[in-house]
């Protein structure tokens, strides 16, 4: 008997059934293997947006696709799996055939046939191209981020923030993740403008910190209380783009946010949905956010040679492997929803690619400790 998976996932939650942590191998593998069919599921070579326990799989997306490439480059990196290393390049291939003239990348879910361009999705995807070269030398991705950068100096505003073409036309702090991509792209290309671009926003955003480590700008719109997701987001461009710049400024003003976040989980237990400008937190868990913090309490650990951020991250992580299934109908078997219990109000009902990307990261990160 096939049991739906809306109600095996829901009867889990309210009967408060986990999972037994196993070793990371096993915990990694079963997250790449589930974003394996998030690609095999769409009628290309994108990975789709996720899975929804009432609509099903949702249609491929440009944006996450494009930084779960390096996350597959890094899996074959690690295990020596070829089969990683084809997917990713396949799936960069995808996105250079979706660059519009501008040189921008669409918005959204499943792209139409004349869509907007995206500030944040284009930086993430760049993630992907400047990879997909590094990995093989093709020029076509080289050139592909090249333009996109162009595109997206071109409407930056003057005091470094993105309002035009970023999403719902606001400004949003967590673009920080649009200036490492920059500097990505500088990197392989040495255009001074685009690490200019980057280090005028970093600098605005850290304009934008208070003095508790909380951002201004930080949710998807003014007066909403940001998601663990976005404020993660932002502590990681600025921790990177800080790495890359060899800039402490920026590397201290991620490092601020997120010993905040790593006092909140030593005193209060795993990091919830949501936090307020006086770190109040919500009532529900966003496991994309809190993987993403994994992710950033091991690079500090790297980068400042503190072990106490590596002991946030590794407790963040079996806090994630507990909710991770390793059984059950493949469209959730291996992935991370959005939120815990899952009808928390991020990504409700909903198991996103990029919480399982995060994830995925997360455990290689443990690996390579």
């Amino acid at each position: 008997m096939n049991v739906p998976p809306l109600f095996t996932e829901t009867i889990r939650d309210i009967r408060g059934i986990e999972t037994t942590p196993r070793a990371d191998s096993e915990h990694l593998q079963s997250a790449i293997q589930w974003l394996y069919r998030t690609q095999d599921v769409t009628d290309c070579a994108g990975s789709a947006a996720g899975y929804n326990l009432v609509l099903g799989w949702s249609g491929p997306y440009p944006e996450t696709s494009g930084y779960i490439v390096p996350t597959l480059y890094d899996y074959a990196e690690a295990t020596g799996a070829t089969e990683a290393r084809e997917r990713a390049r396949r799936m960069a291939s995808w996105l250079v055939t979706l660059q519009l003239d501008s040189g921008g990348f669409p918005a959204g879910v499943d792209p139409g046939p004349d869509p907007e361009p995206s500030v944040f999705n284009t930086g993430q995807i760049l993630l992907g191209l400047v990879r997909a070269y590094r990995e093989t030398g093709d020029e076509t991705y080289r050139e592909a981020a090249r333009r996109a950068s162009e595109w997206l100096v071109s409407v930056q505003h003057e005091d470094g923030y993105w309002d035009r073409f970023d999403y719902r036309d606001e400004i949003h702090v967590y673009c920080s993740r649009v200036a490492w991509s920059l500097l990505e792209v500088y990197e392989i290309t040495g255009v001074s403008e685009f690490r200019d671009a980057a280090v005028n926003h970093l600098s605005w955003v850290v304009s934008q910190q208070r003095s508790n480590g909380w951002f201004e700008y930080c949710g998807f719109s003014p007066g909403e209380t940001p998601f663990l997701h976005t404020i993660a987001y932002t502590i990681r461009g600025l921790l990177e783009g800080g790495a890359l710049l060899d800039d402490g400024t920026f590397i201290d003003a991620a490092r601020t946010a997120a010993e905040k976040l790593r006092t909140i989980q030593r005193q209060r237990g795993p990091l919830t949905g949501a936090y307020d400008s006086n770190w109040s937190g919500a009532s529900y868990y966003c496991l994309t956010g809190n993987a993403q913090m994994s992710v950033v309490w091991f690079r500090l650990s790297n980068l400042c040679g503190d072990e106490a951020y590596g002991d946030a991250a590794t407790e963040a992580l079996r806090f994630l492997k507990a909710k991770q299934r390793l059984t059950g109908p493949e469209q959730v078997r291996g992935a991370i929803r959005g939120s815990h219990p899952v009808w928390g109000p991020y990504m409700r009902l909903r198991y996103p690619n990029w919480a399982t990307k995060f994830f995925a990261d997360a455990v290689l990160a443990q690996t390579q400790k």
